[in-house]
């Protein structure tokens, strides 16, 4: 029975009684009125089922005045990586979350490895309206970019070329995905640089196209291709949980005549015109699964702004559409799908949770918003704001992560003071039992008096694991924090370091050890191992300078943790650095090196023993290292992948390395 059936039959019940209905009593009774229950809670996102206000909501964005570009055309900037603690033996991609998988140019199972043609040679676009066919191949590729599939033997550090896999005219490997015996090649039409105006308009992500290509294996002389997705638009990121690989992209939809910044009566009007003949299929992203068409997705369905929630302050309109697809690794079928219209500049996977966040560079107060999806279902969990900017991009992206329900993330806000230029703050969010919301369950910095840095110190390394949270923040010298978690609600500084320098990159090596990657108070690249065994009081426990008789250095992996490679071992743990120096050797000036310097950590067991060595170092071609250069290990071989150079030899002898492709 329906609510108002309920409703009317108690009041006919009530009359009855108040006109006698056999009762013995003449007085009246009052009416007995049922209240209907409250509707259930919807948070800051909604959605709708098939009844149009997708689409309204979606032609709301395009058909107002003075709509100014927002951030949401910027590019969106993924979460980022930990080391492989795995006893497996061999390296792999490092990665943020233990359980989650990243795509990388380069992936190694065991026995195959796989490099992906890289993109070296585009590093900005100068133009706002430059195109990817006016931008020169990257030096030393083919015109037609392969796949190349090598047979590792650690016993001789040697690898042979099995196969190669070729790729379409116009499209580009942005990585792979590798298991026992399957392949997966993320593939893009677009060609990303890292500045120029193109990523703060929606005509950056016009007319391009992801795709994902799977292959089978199981005979690596002849790679099978098994499946392939294709999705209308331009890929933000992915990240792969067991079979499942996930695909987060970006869409502008082409419509002709329509304006994306209307700034005229006229062209509000022209927009109406033709927003009011479009339909979801013009608006929502192309997707195909082996040359058909597929629709999983509805722009009812699609995440969209409640103007009636407090948080619900409008951004400029923007026409571009994100997409979430979880693939079947295996078969190629979509499980879930999910999309929003709102802003989103930056993304993070955890074990549980998807966070999408929105840095409001439109708002004078600035601030971040942080949307958190259920990473299982794309079910809603809800939204908050915080103060600060929550950076993302390279190294920056260790600056969110989850754990036991919490999601905890660290923000910087620019407060204009000269005396005191930033302000960060350390924030646990939680979702509420009873709402699809976000509560701040925990804060950190706010107080001036249990502040994160000193006075102009800008935040650089940061790294959650467990129950702490590691910091480095620099304006002259180098202080360390270490950040209690234990209580949620009650996050606290409980140590701190001063050395010179900083870090960017903090691997935590084991309870009692902290690794550093950074820049020393030279400003040559910098490795510091650290032993917190007891958190209040840190300690340094040694300091290597790379390249340190040189004029200048640098290392990729400050910025890019993908050049980072670790391997822990039951007694000794195994990194490789990757770096650049220069300068005047010898009387001559203008020299340059490129190596990889190896390196071992000793008596973890025992941290005041434990000391950070010097094993060796590969030396490359000059101009070579880069954010593209990877390491991959496996017990005693040594691989160095760098730009068109594989070369293969052992841990032992470094300098004795040789390159493992055919003449």
């Amino acid at each position: 029975m329906s609510i108002k059936s309920v409703f009317f039959t108690s009041i006919a019940f009530a009359l009855l009684a108040s006109c006698g209905g056999g009762g013995g009593s003449s007085s009246p009774q009052p009416p007995v009125v049922v209240e209907p229950p409250e509707p259930d809670p919807t948070g800051l996102w909604i959605r709708s089922d098939d009844d149009g206000e997708g689409l309204v909501s979606y032609a709301a964005k395009l058909t107002q005045i003075g709509a100014t570009r927002s951030a949401t055309g910027g590019v969106v900037l993924e979460a980022a990586p930990v080391a492989d603690a795995s006893s497996s033996g061999f390296s792999s991609t490092y990665t943020l979350e233990a359980n989650v998988d990243e795509y990388d140019i380069v992936k190694y199972n065991g026995s195959t490895l796989a490099i992906a043609p890289t993109r070296s040679g585009c590093c900005f676009i100068a133009e706002p309206g430059a195109v990817a066919d006016s931008l020169p191949a990257p030096p030393g590729e083919s015109p037609l970019p392969q796949i190349e599939l090598f047979l590792t033997d650690p016993t001789s550090g040697a690898a042979s070329l099995q196969s190669v896999i070729e790729l379409d005219e116009g499209v580009n490997a942005e990585g792979m995905y590798l298991s026992e015996t399957g392949l997966q090649v993320l593939l893009s039409t677009a060609w990303w640089g890292v500045y120029g105006d193109r990523f703060t308009t929606p005509d950056g992500w016009l007319d391009e196209r992801v795709s994902l290509k799977s292959f089978d294996l199981t005979d690596p002389e002849n790679p099978a291709l098994t499946s392939e997705l294709s999705i209308e638009g331009a890929l933000i990121t992915s990240r792969r949980t067991g079979d499942e690989i996930h695909i987060i992209s970006r869409h502008a939809p082409n419509i002709e005549g329509l304006v994306t910044y209307p700034q005229t009566e006229e062209e509000v009007a022209n927009n109406e015109a033709i927003l009011a003949e479009a339909s979801d299929e013009d608006v929502l992203p192309e997707i195909n699964i082996d040359g058909e068409v597929v629709t999983p997705l509805a722009l009812d369905g699609c995440y969209r702004l409640d103007p009636e929630h407090p948080l619900a302050v409008p951004a400029p309109g923007d026409s571009t559409i994100t997409t979430l697809l979880t693939v079947s690794a295996s078969s190629g079928e979509i499980l879930r799908s999910a999309c929003t219209s709102e802003p989103v500049t930056g993304v993070y996977m955890g074990d549980t949770y998807i966070a999408f966040t929105h840095v409001r560079w439109d708002l004078e107060e600035g601030g971040t918003l942080v949307h958190l999806l259920d990473r299982d279902s794309f079910d809603y969990i809800g939204s908050e704001k915080v103060e600060g900017d929550l950076y993302s991009g390279g190294n920056a992206d260790f600056r969110i992560s989850e754990s036991s329900g919490a999601v905890r993330l660290v923000t910087t806000q620019w407060t204009g003071d000269p005396e005191d230029s930033f302000r960060h703050r350390l924030y646990v969010l939680s979702p509420e039992a009873n709402a699809p919301e976000l509560e701040v369950l925990g804060l950190l910095g706010e107080d001036p008096e249990a502040r994160i840095g000193k006075p102009n110190e800008d935040l650089y390394g940061v790294r959650f694991m467990g129950d702490r949270a590691y910091m480095v923040t620099f304006e002259r010298i180098d202080p360390l924090y270490v950040i209690d978690l234990s209580v949620p609600s009650a996050p606290a500084i409980v140590g701190e370091l001063e050395v010179p320098g900083f870090s960017d990159l903090l691997h935590e090596v084991s309870d009692d050890l902290l690794l550093g990657l950074g820049s020393s108070e030279r400003r040559y690249p910098k490795l510091e191992l650290y032993n917190i065994s007891d958190v209040s009081r840190p300690i340094s426990q040694g300091l290597i300078e790379l390249g340190a008789d040189w004029d200048w250095g640098y290392s990729p992996a400050q910025y890019n943790r993908y050049a980072f490679t670790y391997l822990a071992g039951d007694s000794v743990d195994r990194l490789t650095v990757p770096y650049a120096a220069g300068g005047v050797q010898d009387g001559i000036c203008c020299m340059n090196v490129d190596r990889v310097a190896l390196f071992e950590i000793t008596n973890k067991a025992s941290p005041a023993e434990a000391t950070i060595s010097a094993v060796g170092e590969v030396t490359l071609t000059p101009g070579s290292v880069d954010g593209d250069t990877r390491v991959v290990l496996d017990s005693e071989a040594l691989y160095v992948i760098s730009h068109a150079d594989l070369l293969g030899g052992f841990w032992s002898n470094p300098e004795a390395v040789s390159s493992m492709r055919p003449e």
